[in-house]
């Protein structure tokens, strides 16, 4: 067990050196090879030649995006994919935090400002303000 875990630790470091310098895993890379693996497990099953090259094309685009050396540049266009794909990340976000908090507590967005509260479940009809713009608004918890 420990020539394995100092084997790891080897390799790890291999793997830092060998990043010193190169853009690494952003938003944007880890985004292409997920949508990559589905891609390929979806490409198991199906055998489809275009999923295979998209997944192909995913992958190697990821991979470019990890070794590159020209930061400034692979950095605008991770904040311009995130600023993208704000509104899709914000809503996965409230469903995470809806389903981690399912027992105990209740979301809600605001329709005014489109600020999340969180309110106590089980406490019937409430009264609900916002706590950034004070709007107020009523439901069942």
């Amino acid at each position: 067990m420990n020539g394995l875990r100092q084997f790891l630790f080897q390799m790890s470091n291999m793997m830092g050196r060998g990043l010193y310098g190169r853009n690494g895993f952003d938003s944007l890379a880890r985004t292409c090879y997920s949508a990559a693996l589905v891609l390929m497990i979806i490409n198991l099953f199906a055998d489809n030649v275009a999923i295979y090259f998209i997944w192909v094309i995913l992958f190697g685009y990821g991979s470019f995006r990890v070794f590159s050396k020209n930061i400034s540049k692979r950095y605008a266009e991770n904040e311009k994919f995130l600023v993208m794909t704000k509104g899709p990340r914000s809503y996965m976000n409230l469903l995470r935090l809806q389903v981690r908090d399912r027992a105990t507590s209740r979301y809600f967005v605001c329709s005014h400002c489109h600020q999340q509260i969180r309110v106590p479940k089980g406490k019937g009809k409430i009264e609900i303000r916002c706590p950034k713009c004070g709007e107020r608004f009523i439901k069942r918890t």
